[in-house]
């Protein structure tokens, strides 16, 4: 019992009072499925830029759901991590509001995504202005000798790659009360530790051996 009579058990973990919710209860599936029709309304187009025009459409769809279902799935064990990693130092954060917030910050990697097909169908000057934003990988392909594993996984790092970062630090920031060290370096190790797979990932796809 705690001194005015409420059980202890009752009372929120320091964290989760200082982890505000993205929006309120009733508008959080709303919001989620939101973005992830947006996730894959975005894929659906990229997939037919990108040379999928004759699978049936059909096959573009399902194609563009499994990953906008991966996207959301990745914001999840995104948060799972970001809780272990607090909860192993005596700070409990809420998984539904910070897998709230994760997908909320997606939207600025479906920004990105959205200006990279723009700088893609847009060559010259506004490929080159935007190039800042999306990462200059995102926009140029092999013919500029940018290899096809490293510019999946680094090729996007560019100012919109850098906000979504800093805003992921800046919420757990706020929910565990600490200063900005731990929650930057933990979401760039994270961010690290992702990209590497997908360069490991698609080098071996492609028959390449991602190590010399």
């Amino acid at each position: 019992m705690s001194d005015v009579g409420v059980p202890i058990a009752a009372l929120p973990a320091a964290g989760e009072r200082g982890l505000p919710r993205a929006f309120r209860r009733p508008w959080s599936p709303l919001w989620i499925a939101f973005v992830s029709w947006q996730w894959w309304d975005e894929l659906v187009r990229r997939f037919a830029n990108a040379g999928a025009a004759d699978l049936p459409e059909k096959g573009i769809r399902i194609a563009a759901a499994l990953g906008a279902a991966g996207h959301l799935a990745g914001n999840a064990v995104e948060a799972l991590f970001y809780l272990s990693f607090w909860q192993a130092r005596g700070i409990r954060l809420s998984f539904a509001r910070l897998f709230e917030w994760l997908v909320t910050i997606s939207v600025v990697d479906l920004a990105a995504s959205w200006l990279t097909r723009v700088a893609e169908n847009h060559p010259g000057w506004v490929a080159g202005a935007l190039e800042v934003f999306v990462g200059l990988g995102a926009v140029r392909g092999e013919e500029q000798g940018i290899g096809s594993g490293f510019r999946a996984a680094f090729g996007s790092v560019g100012l919109l790659c850098l906000a979504r970062m800093v805003a992921t630090a800046a919420i757990q920031r706020r929910g565990a009360g600490r200063g900005w060290t731990a929650p930057l370096a933990l979401t760039l190790t994270v961010w690290l530790l992702g990209r590497l797979v997908s360069w490991w990932s698609t080098d071996l796809f492609r028959g390449v051996s991602p190590l010399p």
